[in-house]
């Protein structure tokens, strides 16, 4: 017998819901306050609407009794409260006419039927956008690419080496804390590849694989690349192999599996199979006939511990296609669209759904990125708080990244920053050091690197959007022959030169970087700096020091840079002014407590050591006027970018060695107020 559905309120009433999602106009409804709402949806005789509109209004926080509510109908669909990331829709499929502000109800299995669609459809209708790019294993005529590219076979249940043009899917999950109890090393190498072995390891194999292996089977593809399974474990060549070029991995793939439930690798992709989810969706009939429930935008629902993971965020920007497991929805996100179970996107194949996230969403990289080092700083902004159950693994999790930047940007990398606009990678900090609560130096990477201390996640090269007004930078504001001291013989190299750019590209118009000549290899304006006959090649004669150079990488295990600059000494560093919430500058101070500039410190904690004379090494000069450090503060002052250093081996003054402490500006026109002996032309190796 039906249940007889109990009358709307008053005010629910007037959101005219009989008329679901049908030629309805953008509009705000008010709804009273939350106390009333609360009194309203609850009790035997509760008006239906209400009862929705309780969880869905407090899903994201709480409000006082008092709080007065407003929903909005917008065209993108549905209604909305708080977050652009969820909405109230109706359950019409059988009658929509629009995708707008629709949705269906989510069975505890997927049907793999529906996946299939949802990937005909992209593949039928969206082209360059979502195809794969390039190929993955490299030839004799293309040297990009992995030596060799194994897959698990999932009809033939065995490993196997890939041919160039084969199609796989790949999978992109967490491991967890513990090792799995199969995986490929030398070892199992020879009975992973035999035919129909994997059956007999799928007892003791990771749910989650298992379950992938199951799903790549069941949508009609036969491969699928998994790391534990297609990497070997215990060979270093092979393992940085895959890792270096970890980008073509994924943009080569078909699609990718995002398993983005679970705390570990056992944790299964939910909905795949009877008994591995309970679906949480609240459907209620609001007027006889017609039903609504909530839906979440998929950058929404992903709020798991798989967003909180270093290797995972690569996997998902380089992506082209994404099939995403949550706790209780799957949804298809490819670079042109999303769908999902409880939406009918794909019933509408032209229809753009834009519901997917309340904040920022996480972008895919563009194969065509119109601005790498732009890009290259907002991934390292997602990437900074991730975690690793590996420091060793900083770069390493990051090189997707990097590698597909990198190329668009026609440059090298050097522990994490690109050389061809060297001297805006260096520049880097944290934007929000006082929400960082564990900041300091990450070891076994450099000082002079983002890699060397946590949470570093903003930098100078943000700002390089414009080519012409970046290069016109590189060209006459910054002045320093940078040169690296390679790992781990220590070699000198210039980081950027005529070679350097025959190997990565020669820049266009539209690319930022160096454009080296014959006469200086990073094709500077001569005479803005007054360095001419000054020494800039470092002198490796110098037994003593260069001694002193091989013994502390041979400790460190990681490259150096040497060059020669100006530096300045100062008194110290004043109290920072509470300008902002997030933000601590500190002001330089000078003589009579000139203040001089201002620095933000790369481990908080240091500014405790920094009494006494502290050196500058003078960079580069500002070239524009912002709150580069979040601290709302804007000095229209001409003014030059420094960087505190410490020199190591006990401070000896005659010492090259140093390490970086930390990043600012130092006004030009306070030369006057530095200490003695003023602006000096110094030797510096840093570590």
């Amino acid at each position: 017998m039906d249940t007889k559905v109990l009358p709307l309120c008053d005010v629910c009433q007037t959101l005219d819901l009989q008329k679901t999602n049908t030629n309805r106009e953008p509009t705000k409804y008010h709804l009273g306050n939350l106390g009333d709402i609360h009194r309203k949806g609850s009790g035997p005789q509760a008006c239906p609407c209400c009862s929705l509109l309780i969880p869905f209004l407090t899903h994201y926080g709480s409000y006082d009794d008092d709080y007065e509510v407003s929903i909005e109908w917008k065209k993108k669909g549905g209604f909305f409260f708080s977050t652009e990331g969820d909405n109230l829709a109706f359950l019409n499929e059988d009658i929509a006419t629009s995708p707008y502000g629709s949705a269906r109800a989510v069975h505890n299995v997927i049907d793999p039927n529906l996946i299939k669609k949802w990937l005909a459809i992209c593949e039928r209708d969206h082209g360059d956008p979502c195809n794969p790019q390039g190929r993955v294993i490299k030839s004799s005529s293309d040297d990009d690419g992995v030596a060799v590219l194994r897959l698990v076979d999932v009809i033939d249940l065995c490993i196997v080496e890939a041919s160039p043009g084969d199609c796989y899917v790949a999978l992109s999950y967490i491991w967890g804390p513990s090792l799995p109890d199969i995986r490929l090393t030398k070892g199992t190498l020879s009975d992973l590849t035999t035919k129909g072995s994997l059956s007999s390891f799928f007892p003791i194999m990771p749910k989650t694989i298992v379950d992938a292996i199951d799903l790549v089977r069941r949508i009609g593809e036969r491969y699928l690349w998994v790391d534990m399974l297609c990497l070997l474990q215990d060979d270093d060549e092979d393992m940085l192999d895959g890792i270096a070029h970890m980008d073509l991995v994924y943009q080569c793939a078909a699609c990718t599996i995002i398993a983005a439930y679970g705390e570990d690798f056992n944790a299964g992709l939910p909905g795949l199979n009877a008994e591995s989810r309970v679906v949480d969706q609240q459907i209620t009939e609001v007027l006889p006939g017609i039903r609504m429930t909530s839906t979440t935008g998929v950058y929404n629902d992903m709020q798991s511990i798989y967003t909180t993971r270093g290797w995972t965020l690569q996997e998902l920007v380089l992506s082209h296609r994404t099939l995403v497991f949550t706790k209780n929805r799957i949804y298809f996100r490819c670079r042109s669209n999303c769908m999902s179970e409880d939406t009918i996107y794909d019933n509408f194949p032209s229809a753009v759904n834009t519901v997917l996230h309340s904040g920022s969403g996480i972008s895919f990289l563009a194969d065509s990125e119109p601005s790498p080092l732009h890009a290259y700083t907002s991934q390292l902004f997602r990437y900074a708080d991730r975690e690793l159950s590996k420091l060793s693994d900083t770069i390493h999790a990051f090189t997707g990244i990097l590698r597909f930047l990198s190329v668009q940007a026609k440059s090298g990398i050097l522990e994490g920053l690109f050389t061809s606009s060297f001297d805006a990678s260096v520049l880097f900090w944290d934007n929000f050091p006082l929400a960082n609560h564990a900041p300091g130096r990450r070891d076994g990477f450099p000082s002079w690197s983002w890699a060397g201390w946590t949470r570093m996640r903003d930098g100078y090269s943000r700002f390089c959007t414009s080519p012409a007004t970046a290069n016109a930078w590189l060209r006459s504001d910054t002045y320093i022959v940078w040169y690296k001291r390679r790992y781990p013989n220590a070699e000198l190299e210039l980081i950027w030169d005529l070679d350097s750019q025959l190997k990565h590209g020669k820049p266009e118009d539209g690319d930022v970087g160096y454009r080296p000549t014959s006469e200086d290899p990073y094709g500077r304006d001569p005479g803005n700096w007054n360095v001419e006959g000054r020494q800039t090649k470092p002198d490796t004669s110098n037994g003593h020091c260069e001694g002193l150079i091989r013994e502390e990488m041979k400790k460190r295990e990681y490259s150096f840079l040497h060059f020669f600059a100006y530096t300045v000494l100062v008194c110290g560093f004043g109290t920072p002014p509470e300008s902002s919430n997030w933000a601590k500058t500190h002001p330089i101070l000078g003589k009579d407590g000139a203040e001089c500039g201002g620095l933000t410190f790369d481990d908080l904690n240091a500014r405790e050591s920094a009494d006494g004379p502290s050196e500058l090494v003078i960079l580069s000069k500002v070239d524009k006027y912002d709150d580069f450090f979040n601290d709302s503060v804007t000095h229209e002052r001409p003014c030059y970018w420094v960087m505190l250093i410490e020199r190591m081996l006990d401070g000896r003054e005659d010492s090259v060695l140093a390490e970086r402490r930390g990043i600012g500006f130092l006004f030009e026109d306070c030369m006057e107020h530095v200490l003695e002996p003023g602006k000096v032309w110094k030797e510096i190796v840093l570590t």
